[in-house]
């Protein structure tokens, strides 16, 4: 019995064994300059963030060690010695991480300009790199044109450019988008989801690409974090009941339970965040519009300053009830919700049910008026 016992045991190891995908990368950067050293900057087999540096001998360098999956992954060229005197330059480039052998070759002295490859992970980045900075060249070239153009109070170019930018910021979204449609097996394309289309999920956008990865990729250290955080935005669905408890400007803890049988906006914001800000008008409109029709709003800052949220919310003139827990998006509401990206908001039927999402613009009024009966 006993050596059946043990023999139960060690079947359960595989299973409870941490993966252990080991990498080795050796470089060569010529033409460097002065004494310097590289830093790896990588998750380990734990998910834990780790820093290695290699001593270049002859522009040549080394590393090796343990990961797990694919993950981003970055290789900085710097000074031995920093000199405090005189600004930090840096010179870094990204790369996927995985199990495997990679080669790294630079000229000029330059990190940033280095070739590496090895992997197949890192050969699906360099092709997504290769599709998406032509667009996101163009897209940077527009807004800086457009803030010479404000600058300048140039009215026809600023005018010009509003029409451009809508087209270029969709062709940025396809890009991506498609790449990770194109490559569902690809650890990459969980990282895209994960970083780039979790800011406001909204089913029908965001289903379809979520659906499309391969689940075995979800058990990735960015897998498993994609999963939480979609698990966690669905509580902010239609049809879903929304309750928090958060503490108002006197410091006393404030239950949106407690305005049931009144129609809700949750508005979550934070006072640096400009778009919010922008907003704010247009909610101050809603609310002296509809007050009376049984609706009110509930701002919900993400800020970690009590003194810049209470200083924003007089500045701005928002008379309605005002929450915060100066945890920020590190913790609590925004983390129990999925919340990534701001202003969003919700609209909570006198139930305390999720009818709407994400009203906003100057016809703010006119929208809410249609789900209050």
């Amino acid at each position: 019995m006993r050596l059946k016992k043990w023999w139960s045991i060690l079947l359960l190891f595989p299973t409870m064994a941490i993966a252990q995908d080991k990498f080795t990368i050796s470089g060569n950067i010529s033409s460097v300059e002065g004494q310097k050293m590289v830093v790896l900057s990588y998750l380990d087999n734990h998910g834990k963030e780790m820093r290695d540096t290699s001593l270049l001998h002859g522009g040549k360098f080394s590393f090796n060690g343990f990961t797990a999956y694919a993950n981003r992954a970055h290789l900085a060229l710097e000074p031995l010695k920093r000199d405090t005197t005189r600004r930090r330059v840096y010179d870094v480039k990204e790369f996927y991480l995985a199990k495997g052998n990679y080669t790294v070759t630079g000229s000029d002295g330059k990190m940033s300009a280095a070739e590496i490859s090895g992997t197949q992970v890192q050969e699906e980045f360099k092709e997504y790199r290769s599709k998406m900075d032509p667009v996101t060249n163009a897209w940077i070239k527009l807004t800086d044109e457009y803030s010479e153009a404000v600058k300048e109070k140039d009215s026809l170019t600023i005018q010009k450019l509003r029409k451009e930018a809508p087209g270029l910021r969709q062709k940025l979204d396809d890009t991506m988008n498609g790449f990770i449609y194109s490559h569902p097996d690809s650890y990459l394309s969980v990282d895209l989801v994960y970083f780039y289309r979790t800011g406001t999920i909204e089913p029908a956008t965001f289903d379809p690409l979520f659906n499309a990865l391969n689940p075995a990729l979800l058990q990735s250290f960015t897998g498993k974090k994609l999963v939480t955080t979609y698990d966690n935005a669905k509580q902010l669905f239609a049809g879903k009941t929304v309750d928090f408890t958060q503490m108002d400007e006197e410091g006393k803890p404030f239950k949106l339970s407690s305005l049931r049988g009144q129609y809700v906006l949750v508005d979550f914001w934070a006072s640096w965040c400009k778009p919010c800000r922008a907003e704010n008008p247009n909610l101050l409109k809603a609310y002296q519009d509809l007050k009376d029709q049984n609706f009110t709003i509930v701002s919900v800052s993400l800020d970690e300053s009590k003194a810049g949220w209470l200083y924003a919310v007089k500045q701005d003139g928002l008379p309605w009830k005002q929450v915060c827990n100066m945890t920020g998006f590190k913790t609590g509401i925004a983390v129990d919700y999925g919340i990534s990206a701001i202003p969003q908001n919700v609209l909570v039927d006198p139930d305390g049910k999720v009818v709407a999402k994400n009203l906003r613009g100057e016809n703010l009024t006119e929208q809410v008026k249609k789900y209050i009966k």
